[in-house]
């Protein structure tokens, strides 16, 4: 199982809510009690949360990222190497195969990446290779000040949390498709990812 980085799971946590509380936070993540306090210090300290009554906190998406944000590790690790994977970034930058392929789905559409062939791996496995373009080469020399946004399948989570939480799947027929539908992105987003480790 790869590593987990509770920093950044805090910080979608945190964008996907807005207003977060320390104790829902640790029991919504499964983290310990010094992770949830080392996470809540690091986005402080970088101007991301702020601290509004005790034990509660407000999400700022526009603060500037800090150096040690995974997103800028990884944008560091994809100019170090000259052809990449995404077990490969997500080594050097300390998070997940999953989080990185997320991101490199989104890179790729967006031009900063692009297919370098495959390689193989244990056994009769394979894994898809990348290298940055040039506008992608460009993007990595400057600091990642960009407005945060969570993970969206951390966002449909939390919404459908609430959804289910106050009883409206229960209530409104609305609401009821609305869940469904949230569901269905989730069971979607689940199955690319597990396709991507199986390529």
């Amino acid at each position: 199982m790869e590593a987990k980085n509770p920093t950044e799971m805090l910080r979608n946590y945190a964008a996907a809510n807005s207003i977060v509380k320390k104790r829902e936070a640790k029991n919504a993540l499964g983290l310990t009690q010094g992770q949830i306090d080392g996470g809540f210090d690091r986005l402080v300290q970088c101007g991301q949360l702020t601290r509004v009554g005790h034990g509660i906190y407000k999400f700022d998406p526009t603060a500037e990222t800090p150096v040690y944000d995974v997103q800028e590790k990884i944008w560091r690790a994809m100019r170090v190497k000259r052809v990449f994977s995404s077990a490969d970034i997500a080594l050097l930058a300390e998070t997940t195969v999953a989080y990185v392929y997320k991101l490199f789905r989104r890179y790729k559409a967006d031009g900063y990446i692009k297919p370098a062939g495959v390689r193989s791996t244990h056994g009769t496995g394979a894994e898809k290779l990348y290298r940055l373009t040039i506008k992608g080469q460009n993007k990595a020399r400057q600091p990642n000040v960009e407005h945060f946004t969570p993970d969206p399948m951390v966002m449909d989570a939390v919404n459908l949390n609430r959804l289910v939480c106050s009883g409206m799947v229960a209530r409104d027929e609305t609401s009821a498709h609305h869940a469904a539908a949230l569901c269905r992105g989730i069971i979607e987003a689940i199955e690319e990812m597990n396709a991507e480790f199986a390529d």
